[in-house]
């Protein structure tokens, strides 16, 4: 058992990475992996000393750190990064790190459910960075040209799947998304029937209930809701790999943030996404906790998505030419929107 300086520092730390936001104590028991008595002992003393206040809401305490890293929260610059739910991103916990150590920042998660609302949020001001797919950006920038994209990401972790027995002649995929082009570029091959309706859904919980009314015969989406589906006695067509959509969601940063910021958090995200490709399995605790995703759920996705932390304009071009809707001059807005590129 770690002696009793190991897990009260282990403790501190975890509770460093909410950034001055509330914290289950159940969560932090089953982060670290140490016994819920010991850690209530610790956060008894820490409360003693004035260093963390504690709530209770219905049956569990929700923990906030007082004194983080000696620095009131309300001073720490912060970023707030809008993304979608999902299981992609888990790498942003080493980037929220990094974030802390370089700029004196935080990192504050902001979960939608569509990537418009996401992209949305960014362009109207709401948000200083959003991870929201490559396609949704670039359309959004088209009409608003108040960001710029400074960061690659995830791609991958996301299928077409068929139910065989289902007589709904209906394909659901997500709006506007890496989905919509996977579900455009099925068609176009014959993957699915190009006389498939297609209807778009909201938020998971909207497919979810579509299938249990039996009225989803094809599906286009990532994970963890494809694992919903597998259950539910879905079959893998393919991945969007398949289609060679090696872009998903990529990082962008309005305008709002002045110019040489953009450039210091370029760096340190490809820093965080190049540190991450060693070892992702390190990074899933802080994130599964921001996204409301269980921990095994997260490792899961981390097999399932590829990381590619840069921005190539010739590949962005081959990307931008599968769209399926055009683009003002595609080779225009990427000249435009890319900050950074190879």
């Amino acid at each position: 058992m770690p002696p009793r300086s190991v897990v009260r520092e282990k403790v501190l730390e975890a509770l460093r990475m909410g950034a001055g936001e509330l914290v289950p104590q159940s969560y932090i028991h089953k982060s670290l992996k140490i016994s819920r008595s010991r850690v209530s002992e610790i956060l008894g003393e820490l409360e003693r000393e004035g260093l963390i206040s504690r709530v209770k809401v219905g049956n569990q305490y929700l923990i906030k750190l007082l004194d983080f890293r000696g620095e009131p929260p309300s001073r720490l610059r912060v970023f707030r990064v809008g993304l979608v739910w999902s299981s992609e991103y888990p790498f942003l916990t080493i980037f929220a790190k990094k974030v802390k150590e370089e700029l004196n920042a935080i990192i504050k998660t902001v979960v939608f459910t569509s990537s418009i609302q996401a992209t949305k949020a960014l362009v109207l001001g709401d948000l200083e960075l959003a991870l929201t797919p490559t396609i949704t950006q670039l359309h959004f920038y088209s009409a608003f040209k108040n960001f710029r994209i400074i960061g690659g990401g995830a791609y991958g972790g996301s299928k077409v799947l068929v139910k065989d027995s289902a007589s709904a002649h209906t394909t659901y995929s997500s709006e506007l998304s890496t989905m919509d082009l996977v579900r455009s570029l099925s068609m176009r091959e014959g993957i699915i029937p190009a006389d498939t309706l297609t209807r778009y859904f909201r938020s998971p919980e909207e497919i979810l209930k579509a299938i249990s009314a039996e009225a989803v015969k094809y599906a286009v989406v990532w994970h963890p809701i494809y694992r919903r589906l597998e259950r539910a006695g879905y079959r893998e067509v393919l991945r969007s790999e398949d289609l060679e959509v090696m872009y998903c969601c990529t990082l962008a940063a309005s305008t709002a943030v002045p110019e040489e910021t953009r450039r210091v958090l370029s760096k340190v995200y490809r820093e965080s996404l190049e540190e991450y490709r060693k070892a992702p399995e390190r990074w899933v605790d802080w994130y599964s906790l921001q996204v409301g995703i269980p921990r095994d759920v997260v490792l899961d996705g981390v097999r399932e998505y590829k990381v590619n932390p840069v921005l190539n304009k010739v590949e962005l071009r081959k990307y931008a030419g599968k769209i399926p809707v055009e683009i003002p001059s595609a080779d225009t807005v990427l000249n435009e929107v890319l900050e950074t590129e190879e």
